[in-house]
């Protein structure tokens, strides 16, 4: 008989979880998480946000402890890089991990999928989710609406490119300027030692 799945729906997202006891009872959390209670990505936005809504899924793997599926949605304030204004980005990524205690077990899933490390028997819950948002926000956020730039600049150096171009003056050196002849030329003196060679 199949073990059905014990589920959270609407609860808090924990800081942890015990490992072996979330695959075993194959849990299944639905819940949302206050952005305010994760500072490194409340520090990597452009102002407040409210809260994700966070799936997540644990399952048996036949290679480690446990395997955690799932899907993270909401909207974050990012600066636009084209129009430098705030704009809400739409956050929908979905990621699977497998539940490793050692860098042994780490290195037999790499191929499987992200291997998330431990903390005696314990999975570091919040954190990890925290890490999947921060690796999913784009490094140059671009608002849909930004309109493309204009350059008046380009433009005017464009046009003046496109003009005929007469000969051009080599050019001078100062007055000023005098060659410091005193000092002697490296190249002469490898020349002479080669001679002797």
């Amino acid at each position: 008989m199949q073990k059905m799945s014990a589920s959270m729906k609407d609860r808090p997202i924990p800081v942890k979880l015990k490992a072996h006891e979330a695959v075993a009872n194959r849990q299944r959390l639905e819940a949302t998480l206050l952005i305010s209670a994760l500072s490194r990505l409340s520090a990597a936005l452009a102002g407040p946000a409210e809260a994700l809504k966070v799936i997540v899924q644990f399952d048996a793997h036949p290679k480690t402890v446990g395997r955690v599926s799932g899907s993270i949605q909401g909207q974050l304030p990012l600066l636009c890089q084209r129009s430098l204004e705030v704009f809400l980005w739409p956050l929908e990524t979905h990621f699977e991990w497998i539940m490793v205690r050692n860098e042994a077990e780490e290195e037999r899933v790499l191929a499987d999928a992200d291997p998330v490390m431990l903390e005696e028997e314990q999975l570091l819950l919040r954190d990890a989710i925290e890490d999947e948002v921060l690796l999913a926000i784009p490094l140059i956020p671009i608002a849909p609406d930004a309109p493309m730039p204009t350059v008046p600049e380009v433009a005017s150096a464009a046009s003046k490119s496109k003009k005929p171009q007469g000969k051009t003056k080599a050019p001078q050196i100062s007055d000023n300027f005098q060659l410091d002849d005193s000092r002697p030329n490296p190249f002469l003196a490898l020349k002479g030692q080669l001679r002797k060679d």
